[in-house]
Parts: structure tokens; sequence; C-alpha cells
């Protein structure tokens, strides 16, 4: 099996750098001369992959987007990219030549006359034109597939407004995508299973648009009131479960939201969430129900109907039914011990808030959940056995609810 190398994510800091901004301009912002209903655009970008040969290398390529604005902040922005150079093929990753195609939200918090910070959070497709495949064909070698895999781009940038119809554009965002399980049929006729994975790629684009039809006049803006905001929410996660018929899942959950504003365009903001699934088979660091809690800051701006906020939040996923002892002489016959870990998270991500009614709010967050395995001890037939933790594992979470501010 090839392995790929490790990428560098300069979108790990994207959100501290952005709240950062927000934290020493967004006092300051004053808002543009006008806007119009539809931005059209084209760019130059880098992906973040593999070449022939091993290692990282940014592969260029070139495309379009189209924006649809509901207001001077908030727009539905599509995008499309194609990355024409052929990256090295590897199993069930990437290879080829890569297009990407990405629908979803922009959102500016911080805007002057001149300049404005933005943040993006948008579900997408990632193609590879020549990926390996588990399946096998005669002579044992890996057939030549073309997957498409579901991403989530998440990211933000600076624009600068050259004109109230010329925009440039720069922005830099991370990628996780979810490469699907894989069964497949053997050479000798039998079937097998392959477990498959969270993988992220980072992006940069540089690029310019246009802004055709009506200058409409930006809408006076007044803040929302409440400092303290509480409520349900239910998620959904696509992680990497352990355990040999498990891999890549998606488990349901509920639990609730506190969020309470600290100083400026910063909160305090937690999430508490039960994932009641109980997977059939465990691993040393994962297994049965997952207990999630992330404590942190979110930073952003609330304005009119809605805010949009980034996130950074440490936390903790904790796993009921993990494997601590084995006792037994092969597979078949093993009798499994188990017991809670308990492993730390990171969640990076953007969170979009629609204020419906005085004291409602609709609250729509998607993430890159990062989980940090550690070593685990395991009892093996009497011996100890050390199972390493093999670094971080990405998560694709989306959490929706709704909650009262006062």
């Amino acid at each position: 099996m090839m392995s790929i190398a490790k990428k560098p994510n300069l979108s790990r800091a994207l959100p501290l750098i952005l709240l950062a901004v927000m934290l020493f301009t967004a006092h300051r912002s004053l808002a543009q001369d006008g806007y119009t209903r539809i931005e059209i655009g084209g760019e130059f970008g880098t992906i973040r992959q593999t070449p022939v040969g091993g290692g990282g290398k940014n592969f260029p390529g070139f495309g379009g987007r189209f924006d649809w604005n509901f207001n001077r902040r908030l727009a539905f922005e599509t995008q499309v990219d194609f990355f024409p150079e052929h990256s090295a093929s590897l199993l069930l990753n990437q290879g080829g030549q890569t297009l990407q195609a990405v629908f979803g939200v922009r959102a500016k918090v911080v805007q002057t006359r001149r300049l404005s910070v933005f943040g993006l959070v948008r579900p997408g497709l990632l193609h590879f034109s020549d990926v390996l495949s588990n399946g096998t064909i005669p002579g044992g070698t890996h057939p030549i597939v073309s997957p498409t895999y579901f991403e989530l781009n998440l990211g933000g940038g600076i624009e600068y407004y050259v004109s109230p119809r010329w925009v440039l554009r720069a922005d830099i965002s991370g990628n996780p995508y979810r490469v699907t399980n894989e069964h497949y049929v053997t050479t000798s006729g039998g079937s097998a299973f392959a477990i498959g994975k969270i993988e992220d790629t980072t992006r940069l684009s540089f690029g310019v648009a246009y802004r055709p039809g009506t200058l409409r006049e930006s809408e006076s803006e007044r803040p929302v009131s409440g400092n303290w905001e509480v409520g349900p929410l239910f998620s959904t996660i696509v992680s990497v479960r352990e355990g040999s018929a498990n891999g890549v899942r998606t488990d349901f959950g509920f639990g609730g939201y506190v969020s309470r504003r600290l100083y400026g365009v910063f909160y305090l903001d937690a999430d508490v969430l039960y994932f009641p699934a109980n997977r059939a088979t465990a691993g040393a660091h994962d297994g049965g129900e997952i207990l999630q809690g992330l404590f942190g800051v979110k930073g952003g701006i609330r304005r009119n109907h809605v805010g949009f906020f980034g996130k950074v939040r440490p936390g903790f996923n904790s796993y009921s039914q993990a494997v601590t002892s084995v006792t037994g002489p092969s597979d078949s016959a093993q009798t499994f011990t188990h017991g809670r870990s308990t492993n730390i998270v990171l969640d990076l991500g953007g969170i979009v808030e629609f204020y419906p009614a005085e004291h409602g709010t609709l609250r729509l967050e998607a993430g890159d959940t990062h989980t940090f395995y550690g070593s685990r001890t395991v009892d093996v037939n009497g011996t100890s056995t050390v199972y390493p933790g093999n670094g971080l594992k990405h998560s694709i979470q989306f959490i929706a609810g709704y909650g009262w501010r006062f």
C-alpha cells in the first residue's frame, strides 16, 4: 500500500488570525457605499497534494465563482476550480487531475469602504481522475478509479474594493474530505473490506470579481440584544471509528449549548453533545457511545437578523466502550473487556446565526473536529501491549439548534 506524506495545513491557524483582526478593527468598520445582488469572478488557485516521488506540493489551477448577495455582508457562494497537473495516484486518497466544486456561505465580519474580512463555510465535492482502488485485477495490481468525495471547505480571506463594481480577493481554506469505506473482490474471488478515512488539504485562491446590475445602498445596521444564549442542539459527525467493521461512519447526536459575550466581538461558547450509537466493534482508543464537550471562543458580529462567527474550541471526545483487555487464542474466539477512553479534540470552523424573533436564535455550525489520540495500553493475554495514537484524526461535523437570548 502506498502512503501519503504529511501535508502542512496552514489553514488551521486561520480562525485565530481572523479573530484577532476582528478584535482590532471591527469597531472602526464603515459600510461600503453599495453592493449588487450578483457578483461574478475568476481566480487562480493552488491545492496542496502529494507529487510523484512523495513530499508535498502546491498544484496550480484556475476557476470561477458566482455570488448571490442577500445583503452587503451575507452571500450564497459557489466556486468551481480545476487543477490540470497530475498528482501521484495514491490508494483511496488522491491522484491525477483534480476538480473542486463548493457551495455555501460567505460572510463579511469586518468591513470598511475599501476592505473586508470574510469567512467561508462551503460544503462541496472533490473529484480525482486517477486514484488507486483496493479492488484487484489479474496480476494483482490496483485498478485506477475516478472517485468523487464529499468535502467541507472552511476558511476566510480579504477583499479589496477597487471601485463599487470591481473587487480583488485572496482567501485560504482547509478542506477535510470523506474517503468512503470500500468493499471489493480479491483475485481469489473473496470479499474484503478497506477502512476509509477523513483526509485534508489546503487551498489558496487569488482572484478578481465584477458586480453587474443595480448598485444597492447599504442598509443601516443595528446590534442584536442579549449577552447570554442557551438552547438544544442536534449534530452529525463523520469520523473514522476504530474496529474491524466500522471505518468511516456518520453518527447522530443531541445536546445543548451556552454562549456568553466576553468582550467586544468575542464570546465564550460551549457545546455538550451525546452520540448514542453503540458500534459493534471497538479499538484501543474508540468504541461505543460518544460524549463530546467543546469549550472555547467564537468571534464575530451580530447585526440586524444575522450573526457570523469563527470558532476555536478545545474539548474532549469520551468513548464508552474502548478495548482495555483481550483474552483468547484467535480472532474468532477472543474475549474483549471494555472501558472508557477520553481524547482531546479541537473544533475549528464557523457559526451562522439567524434571529427570527426578539429573543430567539436559529444556530448552524460546521467544522473540522480534530481528534488527538494518545497511546493506550491494552492487556493482551496477560501482556501489556501499547497501541500508539498515530496523531491527528479529522472529523467533519454539522450542528443545528435553536436558542434563547437574554
